[in-house]
């Protein structure tokens, strides 16, 4: 259980004890049940190596360190990885006991030449423990230099639409602006995952079906292939808070498949 004096602590933590091949401290970074969400489509993550449980959750520390331990660090070593590097991560937003943090990671050879590089949104929780990383939003296809505007914009578009049919209470509208099965984090130990779109119906409809004025602003974190990660500071009625989003293209459509807030 993540147990980090500081949300940076247990994202550093993440990279360290990967880096020393330590199932049990790389599981003791994270707050559980933990989750890593891919914007890449279900067929590369297929092909991608490594273990995942179907729902990419892990109820507890020895489900996830079950998992290293029993994929290896063979599958990146055959791949030339000697080591991963963290970029340094941004805040983007903060309460007592949640956090975003925009980071990421670049995978080396011996050489210093780079493997594959990526940009993550990190969902850090602070327990009686202390912090851990919930969630990891994955952009999954991330280039660095690469134009990414039509894909930001898309996915900027994508939350439009979902805000747009959030403030009229336009629920059936509402509920297909996300990819399901969709992952909601909440607050400390809260990770959900819903189904389908009467799940989602049947837990947030009543919410989603108030007619309330919207306000809200949205910044770009990081954009790849197929999946955007996004920023919003959000009034709904009375209500302010933030989210993040991980937006991706799922046969040509753009629609949310993850979202955390901090209230």
């Amino acid at each position: 259980m993540g147990s980090h004096a500081t949300p940076t602590a247990a994202y550093w933590s993440f990279f360290e004890r990967f880096n020393a091949k330590d199932p049990d401290g790389w599981a003791g970074a994270m707050s559980y049940p933990h989750v890593r969400v891919s914007a890449a489509p279900p067929r590369a993550q297929r092909a991608q190596p490594g273990a995942r449980t179907a729902s990419g959750v892990y109820p507890t520390p020895r489900d996830y360190a079950a998992m290293a331990a029993d994929a290896g660090w063979q599958r990146f070593e055959v791949t030339g990885w000697v080591r991963t590097q963290g970029v340094t991560p941004r805040v983007v937003h903060t309460s007592e006991s949640k956090v975003h943090l925009a980071g990421g990671w670049t995978r080396y050879r011996a050489d210093d030449s780079e493997i594959l590089t990526n940009r993550v949104l990190y969902v850090m929780t602070r327990t009686d423990e202390g912090w851990g990383i919930q969630a990891r939003f994955g952009v999954d296809g991330f280039r660095s230099g690469a134009d990414r505007s039509t894909e930001s914009e898309a996915a900027l578009d994508a939350l439009a639409r979902l805000m747009q049919t959030l403030e009229p209470g336009d629920v059936e509208p509402w509920l297909d602006c996300f990819h399901y099965p969709l992952t909601l984090i909440g607050g400390p130990g809260e990770v959900n995952t819903m189904d389908d779109a009467a799940a989602m119906r049947a837990a947030y409809g009543d919410w989603a079906g108030q007619a309330l004025p919207i306000r809200y602003s949205a910044e770009v974190l990081a954009a790849g292939d197929s999946g955007v990660t996004l920023a919003q500071s959000i009034t709904r009625g009375d209500e302010s808070f933030q989210q993040a989003f991980l937006v991706a293209q799922r046969d040509g459509e753009w629609k949310i498949l993850a979202v955390s807030a901090v209230r």
